[in-house]
């Protein structure tokens, strides 16, 4: 029973931003000071929140003057704002009667909580309840901490960055002609002004200006000079009501557009093109004609019994491919992809396929409704062997970090889903080659695994069956 008493510690936080009551009184015996204090940024644990709160970590001495404890108060002030100065204390729910856990480790205590900023400076300052008296020994331990930029992977999520731009994906196209430069790039739901830049190592070789752009995807031609234009970059600029000219920009590298095939018939070196037009409304004739005659043979019950006396197709399951970041997209997941709708009868959903709907929608809310409409989800992870070869390595970091945001997404939807059976039975795991998961995806251990090509026709049979 006392072993059971003993995991029970916890303690409950509560703002306090005057002195605590303790500080009136003198106490025969206090506790000593902590040792040792953390913090880091974290998301809000609360629903669709876009908090970034401050996550802040503590550990207590391993003395007897543990049993005098009461509780920690724990108080955070941004650099240069003195009226940001907020305080929370935490009482622990228990006497500690013992200077250990029954784990034998050292007794740790987590508080979130505190809203921050990007790129700010924060000090953090903690200190035992009931506090040392007059003239004696202070028990405060204090702690700095700089916020990350909008490009951390948490920050990013809070509601300034986002202001900023941290989630727009522009999907920029740079591509390179013998006179000029076609631009195309998804524009923002926070603004419609843009500025568009092109720009060498040394110098702006182009400036568009203000633009005030209301479409979702825009269109500008840069004229320049093939020669000029190599090695030269596109910066999108964009105005947002927050930012103004200091929101977050995208560049993107020029590549040389693709050849265009000539129109038929301007080819003069194939004179029987010229007829082509002429030999296909021949051919539309009569392919109408034919189509007339099965379709009076079919109202007599002839052609059916005959041509069209065939089992209904069974609908395509739509199957939405989360793959893990380290697996190539080119060399794996479009291979997987191929084999699914070529093999297992399925309607493959995957986000570099829609980029267009993701930049309209944002990654959250496209993830979100494609959860919906699928019909089986698809949890894929590859050795470290499987890497890209150089066709693709211009866009491999790209890829990378944009399937990174993803499929942390999906993983923490998919852990909100454990507790309905009904949800919890869209998901599989696919593993390629000799791979297992990796602990900090161990929940997905409730779902089917199958070892492709090992396991295909079981794993085609089980996603087939709805």
């Amino acid at each position: 029973m006392f072993g059971l008493f003993l995991f029970l510690q916890s303690i409950k936080c509560f703002p306090e931003p005057g002195p605590s009551s303790e500080w009136l009184v003198k106490n025969n015996l206090t506790p000593g000071g902590l040792q040792t204090l953390r913090v880091d940024s974290v998301a809000s644990p609360e629903t669709l929140s876009d908090a970034i709160l401050l996550k802040i970590s503590w550990t207590l001495k391993q003395d007897g003057s543990i049993q005098m404890l009461k509780a920690t108060k724990i108080c955070v002030n941004e650099k240069g704002q003195s009226s940001s100065y907020n305080c929370v204390r935490c009482n622990y729910t228990e006497v500690f009667d013992n200077q250990t856990p029954p784990n034998g480790s050292k007794w740790e205590f987590h508080y979130v909580g505190f809203p921050i900023k990007p790129e700010t400076t924060y000090f953090i300052r903690a200190h035992n309840i009931p506090p040392a008296n007059m003239n004696e020994d202070a028990t405060v331990i204090s702690e700095s901490f700089q916020s990350p930029n909008c490009k951390d992977t948490v920050m990013k999520y809070s509601k300034q960055c986002q202001e900023y731009g941290s989630l727009w994906t522009p999907n920029i196209t740079a591509c390179q002609k013998k006179m000029s430069v076609e631009v195309n790039f998804s524009t923002s739901s926070l603004g419609f002004e843009y500025r568009v830049l092109m720009e060498n190592d040394i110098d702006i070789l182009w400036d568009s200006g203000s633009l005030k752009l209301n479409q979702g995807r825009a269109f500008v031609v840069i004229p320049v000079t093939e020669e000029k234009a190599k090695g030269a970059t596109v910066q999108i600029i964009p105005y947002f009501s927050t930012c103004q000219n200091d929101c977050i920009r995208q560049r993107e590298t020029i590549f040389s557009c693709p050849e265009v095939i000539h129109p038929i018939g301007q080819d003069k070196s194939h004179p029987w093109r010229q007829h082509t037009f002429l030999v296909l409304s021949i051919v539309s004739v009569v392919i109408c004609v034919v189509a007339v005659g099965l379709y009076l043979l079919w109202r007599h019950e002839k052609v059916e019994r005959i041509l069209f006396h065939v089992p209904k197709p069974l609908p395509l399951v739509k199957v939405l491919v989360v793959y893990h970041p380290q697996v190539c997209f080119y060399h794996t997941v479009g291979h997987l992809a191929e084999y699914l709708q070529n093999h297992c009868q399925s309607d493959v959903i995957l986000d570099q396929w829609q980029k267009r709907k993701i930049a309209e929608m944002g990654l959250v809310l496209w993830l979100t409704t494609q959860k919906k409409e699928a019909d089986r989800i698809v949890f894929l992870f590859s050795n470290r062997v499987d890497t890209c070869d150089s066709s693709c390595n211009s866009s491999i970091g790209r890829h990378r970090e944009n399937s990174q945001d993803l499929f942390a997404l999906a993983f923490n939807l998919f852990c909100s889903d454990l507790k309905s059976q009904v949800s919890l039975g869209k998901y599989l795991v696919v593993l390629l080659g000799e791979v297992t998961l990796a602990e900090d995806y161990s929940a997905l251990s409730v779902c089917p695994r199958y070892q492709l090509m090992k396991d295909a026709n079981l794993f085609c049979k089980d996603l087939l069956t709805l």
